[in-house]
């Protein structure tokens, strides 16, 4: 279930008994994974259990990653007949919300995700065409193929950070118009130069895109003052904007 959730970028805590005196209805040990919804496996039911899965769900819904050790005393806390103690440990890893949506994997997109699976963050990399994907992708990325890779905007979640430089300009234009017409993106970066720049966003303004969302545009991509033209040095002055614009929003 925790690998599950991971995968899927969904918050949950592993709580685990890490002591048992008296009579319990688990032992130390026994372990439970409670997301926002769900519960996986059990620590013994009961008021223990319910108080269990509040006390996870107020750590999840912080956002924030902890450790927290609570004892219940299960008869005068709980009032569940077993009339022991136990301690339970929390251990909340909430879900990734540095997203990022790289369309393209040509060479810059594989330099891009190679950086980017070193990161902590969840990405969806999309490309229409399933024979350039890497045979190996990190646990943190997910490969999407698919044949409008435009459509698969819809679907990113919000707050997104969006890369984007498929093998089409066409296409290109097709994502940004989708981004920007979502109005909820921290970063939607188009590769190319200044002249693309320009020429994409006097398409966009004659599309009906708001001006607001236009200037929010970035291209080229990556830091002003970082030089290089390499895949990998694109990937690296990319990496370090968005890791920029995260820690600055």
């Amino acid at each position: 279930a925790a690998a599950k959730m991971s995968r899927q970028n969904i918050g949950w805590v592993l709580v685990t008994v890490i002591a048992a005196k008296g009579s319990s209805p688990r032992e130390v040990n026994a372990k439970m994974v409670v997301t926002a919804e769900q519960t996986h496996d059990s620590i013994g039911g009961g008021n223990l259990e319910f108080e269990a899965q509040q006390t996870a769900r107020e750590l999840l819904a912080s956002g924030e990653a902890a450790c927290l050790r609570r004892e219940f005393l299960l008869g005068a806390d709980l009032s569940q007949c077993c009339g022991g103690a136990v301690e339970l440990l929390f251990e909340c890893f909430p879900a990734c919300r540095f997203n990022i949506a790289l369309f393209g994997a040509g060479h810059v997109g594989k330099a891009v995700a190679a950086v980017l699976a070193e990161l902590p963050c969840r990405v969806r990399w999309v490309d229409s065409r399933a024979d350039v994907f890497p045979s190996a992708i990190a646990s943190n990325i997910d490969a999407v193929n698919i044949d409008n890779p435009a459509a698969a905007v819809e679907s990113c979640p919000p707050d997104g950070y969006y890369l984007i430089m498929t093998h089409s300009h066409d296409l290109d234009f097709e994502i940004c118009e989708a981004v920007l017409r979502r109005n909820d993106s921290r970063y939607c970066g188009l590769i190319g130069s200044k002249s693309k720049g320009a020429r994409f966003r006097s398409r966009l303004k004659k599309c009906g895109i708001d001006a607001r969302n236009i200037a929010s545009l970035t291209c080229p991509i990556g830091l002003e003052n970082v030089g290089g033209k390499t895949p990998m040095e694109v990937a690296v002055s990319v990496a370090a904007q968005l890791l920029a614009l995260r820690d600055n929003q």
